[in-house]
C-alpha cells in the first residue's frame, strides 16, 4: 500500500512537471490598437504555457496590412506576449517584437502654397507613432519642434517630431508665388436642375438596425431611374476592429470611395465628425461573393486568414471629411479638407498615399481664389483625373451657382482654371453634395446629393438626373472602366452600373 502511494504521488508530480499549463494572463483596460512590423517572421499562437506559447495559427505577416489590437498581456520567460484581435477577430498571442515599438513614421516632404490665411498643422503629416510596446498612441502626446507653421514667408521648415526613443522629421517648404492659386470664375451659367430632399436619412440596408446592430444582409438592392440601374455589387463589414481606444476603431462610418486597378478604397470613421480615420482597401478577385466580407470578424479561422491575408487597413490618418477622394495607378490622393469651412481664403491639404501601405508618403497645399483672398473657393469635393490633375465641385449659396474647377500640378505648384457653372440650385434644402465623379471618355460629372444623383457636361449643363427614394445617404462615388460606383451608408453597401 505504501509502494502504491509513492507510485501515485510521482505519477502526479511527473504529470506536473511535463504537462503545459496554461498561464493567466493581465487584461488591458482597453483594446490598444498595435502596429505590426511587416517583415517579422513571429506566430500567433492559441495558447500560452510556463514552457512557452503553443498552437500555431500561422505569420502574423499573412495580415501585416491588417488592424491589429491588444485586450491581453503575458510574460512568459524573458518574453512578452499580447493576445491580439485582427481586423475586429478573435486571434491569439503574439510576441511584442512582432510590433514596431518607439517607431514614428511621417510623410517626408510637405509643400506649401504661399497663403498668409493659413497655417499647416505639422502633426499632420504623422501616419503614426507607437511607444515602447509597439501601441499607437494619441498623436497630440508626440513632440513637434512646431506645432504650426504659417504659409506667408517663402523657405525650408525642418520639423522634428519625438516620443519616447521615437524620432522623425519632415521638410515643410512653402512655395514662393503669391499669385498660384489666383484665378477667375467667369464661366456662362448653365441651365440647372431642382429637386427636393431630405436633410436627414431616414432608411437602412434592410437588417442594420434590427437585432443585432450590423446584422448582415442577404439579398442585393437595384435603385433604377431614369438612365440610371445601380445593383449592389459589395457588402462591406461594418467594422474591422472591436471597441476600445479611437485610433484603433475602423467604421461603422463610410465617407467616400475609390475603384481602381480591381480593388475598392473607401474611407471609414468611427464618427463622421472626426478628420483622421482608415483607409480599407478590398480585391474584388479575392472576394468569392458580394455578402462573404459582411462576416469578416466572426468567420472560422481558415476561411478568415484567406479573406483577410488580402483586407488592407490604414493608419488613423488625416483624411479631412474624407468625400474628396480618388486613385491613380501608384497612388491614393485625398484632400483633407474642414467640411465646415465654406467662403474661406485657406489652403487646403491633398494627400498622396501609397497603394502598398496606405500611409501618407507626400502633402501638397493648394488655394482657389476667384481674383483675391476675399473670394475664396474652399472644395469640399473633387475627383483625381491622374496624378497632376483632379476636378472640383464648389458650390456658392449666396450666388446660388455650383462652379467646376480643373486643378493641375506643374512641379509641386496646383493651378485651378475653372470650367463650368451651373445655375440654381440642385438641392432647395441646401443639403450638401455627398461625391463627385468624372467619366474621363466622356467627359462628363456625376453629382450625389442625399439619394439623388446628376449628369452634367463639364460647361455645367445638366444631362440627366435620377432619384432612388432610398431615405439614405450616397457616400461617395466614382467612375471606373465604364463603370458607374455607389457606396451606400448603414451599412456600408457599393453599387454600381455600366455606362452605356
Amino acid at each position: 500500500m505504501k509502494k502504491l502511494k509513492v507510485f501515485i504521488i510521482m505519477s502526479l508530480m511527473m504529470i506536473f512537471l511535463v504537462k503545459p499549463r496554461t498561464v493567466l494572463a493581465k487584461s488591458l483596460d482597453s483594446f490598444q490598437p498595435k502596429m505590426i512590423n511587416e517583415n517579422s517572421n513571429y506566430r500567433i499562437y492559441q495558447k500560452l504555457t510556463r514552457k512557452g506559447p503553443a498552437g500555431s495559427m500561422g505569420l502574423a505577416r499573412t495580415f501585416k496590412y491588417g488592424n491589429f489590437q491588444a485586450n491581453a498581456v503575458r510574460k512568459v520567460g524573458k518574453s512578452k506576449y499580447y493576445y491580439v484581435w485582427i481586423d475586429g477577430h478573435k486571434a491569439g498571442w503574439l510576441n511584442q517584437r512582432a510590433f514596431l515599438r518607439d517607431k514614428i513614421d511621417v510623410a517626408k516632404n510637405v509643400s506649401l502654397v504661399k497663403n498668409s490665411h493659413y497655417s499647416f498643422p505639422t502633426r499632420d503629416a504623422i501616419n503614426f507613432a507607437t511607444d515602447s510596446t509597439g501601441t499607437v498612441i494619441d498623436l497630440d502626446k508626440v513632440k513637434a519642434s512646431q506645432d504650426e507653421v504659417l504659409s506667408n514667408d517663402a523657405g525650408k521648415h525642418k520639423i522634428k517630431f519625438s516620443y519616447g526613443k521615437a524620432r522623425a522629421h519632415t521638410v515643410v517648404e512653402v512655395r514662393s508665388n503669391a499669385h498660384e492659386g489666383v484665378a477667375k470664375a467667369n464661366k456662362t451659367e448653365q441651365a440647372g436642375k431642382a429637386a427636393s430632399s431630405w436633410f436627414k436619412h431616414y432608411k437602412t440596408s434592410g437588417n442594420w438596425g434590427k437585432g443585432a446592430s450590423y446584422a448582415p444582409e442577404t439579398k442585393p438592392h437595384v435603385l433604377k431611374s431614369k438612365p440610371f440601374r445601380l445593383k449592389t455589387y459589395f457588402y462591406q463589414p461594418a467594422t474591422l476592429s472591436q471597441d476600445g481606444e479611437k485610433i484603433g476603431v475602423v467604421g461603422p462610418v463610410p465617407e467616400g470611395v475609390t475603384i481602381s486597378n480591381g480593388s475598392m478604397y473607401a474611407t471609414m470613421y468611427e464618427s463622421p465628425h472626426n478628420t483622421r480615420a482608415h483607409i480599407v482597401a478590398y480585391k474584388f478577385n479575392h472576394v468569392p461573393n458580394r455578402y462573404v466580407m459582411q462576416k469578416l470578424p466572426w468567420l472560422p479561422w481558415a476561411e478568415f486568414t484567406r479573406l483577410a491575408s488580402e483586407v488592407k487597413v490604414s493608419p488613423n490618418i488625416k483624411l479631412g471629411h474624407g468625400q474628396e477622394f480618388g486613385a491613380t495607378d501608384r497612388y491614393i490622393y485625398a484632400i483633407a479638407n474642414d467640411h465646415l469651412l465654406r467662403h474661406s481664403a485657406q489652403s487646403e491639404e491633398i494627400m498622396q498615399i501609397s497603394k502598398k501601405d496606405l500611409r501618407i508618403k507626400r502633402i501638397w497645399t493648394f488655394k482657389i481664389w476667384n481674383k483675391s483672398a476675399k473670394d475664396g473657393r474652399y472644395v469640399h469635393n473633387a475627383v483625381f483625373v491622374n496624378d497632376k490633375k483632379f476636378i472640383a465641385v464648389y458650390h456658392s449659396a449666396t450666388e446660388h451657382r455650383f462652379e467646376y474647377w480643373e486643378v493641375a500640378r506643374r512641379g509641386n505648384s496646383w493651378h485651378p482654371v475653372e470650367i463650368g457653372a451651373t445655375k440654381g440650385e440642385f438641392m432647395r434644402n441646401n443639403s450638401p453634395v455627398q461625391g463627385i465623379a468624372y467619366d474621363k471618355k466622356r467627359k462628363q460629372i456625376y453629382l450625389a446629393f442625399n439619394d439623388y444623383l446628376f449628369k452634367t457636361n463639364r460647361a455645367g449643363k445638366v444631362l440627366t438626373s435620377g432619384h432612388f427614394h432610398t431615405g439614405r445617404e450616397f457616400e461617395g462615388i466614382c467612375v471606373n472602366d465604364s463603370y458607374l460606383y455607389a457606396e451606400l451608408a448603414q451599412r456600408p453597401e457599393l453599387l454600381r452600373q455600366k455606362i452605356k
